[in-house]
């Protein structure tokens, strides 16, 4: 019986790849017993809790900019979530994971930990532009360029795919929960009121944008109050969200327009003509592929489940690995990373 699982981590929603189709699609997310010690609730219950614990339980995302920030939460988490697919009784399986490009060793090797540690006996790591580009089902075995751009939650991926690898690629630590972010500090800084990532993120989703709307609406939310410290609501405009969320999008088009600098002029040239792949949960984002195509003076395009293009691709490396000829792509352990 095939065991074989593809896993893509991420910073907002971890999912799974088994039996030919996505079996689980859960925020990253896991409440703790502290006092025992214990995962008690997962997924999106889980988020729901954080910010609004006591002291015996604590709500964590243990994945942070791509990669384990939390080893023992990310334990917990993995381990619930292979046993969801998997069941109780399960043969501990190989595991496709995806990164982000760039990672460091010690990163991919605190991947490689938690994984093992939670089930997995050995783990293949795969940088998510290049599973991307198999989810999309681009030909990326020619010698001509291609760009895939994916904006997650937690990290900005960047990767120029040619002669089946990726012959550039840039991970930044820039992408949705900095819109999140920007958006609760601006709110303190204006309305003198304080929100939460989890209100700041409903601001962006019901009315973010970066590129100007064509009606200007507000949104009433609530919040506490940074002098009485009581409830308070305020209102919050497109227009002020789109003044908030800009400079970060610009700063994600110079980090792209970076990666075409440091890339052979003939790979621009093919992103030129054939556009520029831009996917991840920020993709969603109202106006972000008219302000990238805008502003890098390409085509972009956007496929219609841009959130799932990673996990489709590892599903699909994993059931032909041949896929990835221009690397050392290949099941292995911890073990095989000690020198002796």
């Amino acid at each position: 019986m095939r065991t074989d699982i593809a896993i893509d981590l991420g910073t907002d929603t971890t999912r799974i790849f088994k039996n030919k189709r996505i079996a689980l699609s859960k925020p990253s997310a896991v409440a703790i017993d502290n006092i025992r010690g214990v995962g008690v609730v997962y997924g999106s219950d889980a988020r729901a809790m954080i910010g609004r614990t006591g002291d015996r339980i604590s709500a964590v995302s243990p994945i942070e900019r791509g990669t384990v920030a939390d080893f023992e939460s990310a334990q917990m988490l993995i381990k619930q979530y292979i046993s969801d697919v998997s069941g109780k009784k399960m043969i501990r399986p190989r595991a496709f994971v995806a990164i982000p490009g760039g990672t460091t060793a010690v990163q991919q090797r605190s991947v490689m930990d938690a994984l093992e540690s939670a089930g997995a006996r050995n783990v293949c790591l795969v940088e998510s532009p290049l599973a991307a580009a198999v989810g999309l089902g681009v030909d990326f075995s020619t010698p001509r360029g291609v760009t895939i751009v994916d904006i997650g939650k937690g990290t900005t991926d960047i990767g120029v795919l040619s002669m089946g690898g990726l012959a550039r690629c840039e991970s930044i630590k820039l992408a949705g929960e900095d819109f999140d972010t920007a958006i609760a500090r601006y709110v303190r800084r204006e309305h003198n009121i304080d929100i939460g990532i989890l209100t700041a993120e409903k601001i962006k989703k019901s009315i973010g944008c970066v590129m100007p709307r064509p009606l200007d609406v507000g949104l009433y939310m609530n919040g506490l109050s940074v002098y009485s410290g009581l409830p308070e609501s305020f209102e919050i405009t497109t227009e002020e969200v789109y003044s908030i969320m800009l400079p970060i999008a610009e700063d994600i088009v110079k980090a792209i327009r970076g990666v075409f600098d440091r890339t052979p002029p003939e790979m621009v040239a093919d992103t030129a003509e054939d556009g520029l792949y831009l996917i991840g949960g920020s993709a969603n984002v109202y106006g972000m592929s008219e302000f990238l195509s805008k502003n890098l003076k390409v085509k972009v395009i956007t496929p219609e489940e841009p959130t799932e293009c990673v996990i489709k691709g590892l599903g699909g490396a994993m059931e032909n690995i041949t896929i990835l000829k221009n690397g050392d792509y290949r099941y292995t352990s911890l073990e095989d990373l000690v020198i002796e």
